[in-house]
């Protein structure tokens, strides 16, 4: 896995893009404005806010947008730790998983090992602190795995698709190259 090249040509930026991010800001403007009970208030909407923008380089920079969508959601585990205040995160920061799906979709092999110890590391942080039971401690670990094998399904299917669009042009470029070989031949002995 160490050695796993990143996937060739991934997508640009487009509208759809944009569209997510923005639904994001939106969603996370509205959900801390309205969301009763939320400690610190004004500080976890304009971080979840300004965390949002990460999405757009997700396939350019799997690796570095991981690592601040769950350093984000880590530091505001670690604030909720040390000064014991209530739930300090937002639904709307559900957003990262897509940052987790990006890694392992688009990354290399080594920023997928790089990047995975960390986001489990946070995750683990977060249950610690939310004081998780087994039954949420399990069901969390397989839904951010389910997110890992969903993008490594991607990841591959696109892969053996492009391997079967370079047969068929291997092999179209090999009959055109024997038809031509059979006229020139056909022609030199007429």
């Amino acid at each position: 896995m160490w050695g796993e090249p990143r996937p060739a040509d991934p997508p640009p930026v487009g509208r759809l893009d944009w569209l997510l991010v923005g639904g994001f800001e939106v969603a996370a403007l509205v959900e801390g404005i309205a969301r009763p009970g939320l400690a610190w208030q004004p500080f976890v909407t304009l971080l979840a806010m300004a965390l949002m923008p990460a999405l757009l380089w997700r396939r350019s920079h799997p690796l570095a947008t991981c690592l601040v969508g769950f350093g984000v959601a880590g530091l505001l585990s670690l604030l909720q730790l040390f000064t014991r205040s209530g739930d300090l995160g937002l639904y709307s920061m559900m957003a990262i998983l897509i940052l987790l799906y990006s890694l392992a979709r688009w990354g290399s092999g080594r920023e997928i090992a790089l990047g995975i110890p960390f986001v489990a590391a946070v995750v683990a942080v977060g249950m610690f602190v939310a004081s998780a039971g087994v039954a949420e401690i399990v069901g969390g670990a397989l839904f951010l795995l389910l997110f890992v094998a969903l993008a490594a399904v991607f990841r591959y299917r696109a892969g053996l698709w492009h391997r079967e669009l370079r047969d068929i042009r291997n092999q179209e470029r090999l009959a055109l190259a024997r038809e031509l070989h059979d006229t020139v031949a056909h022609h030199v002995s007429a």
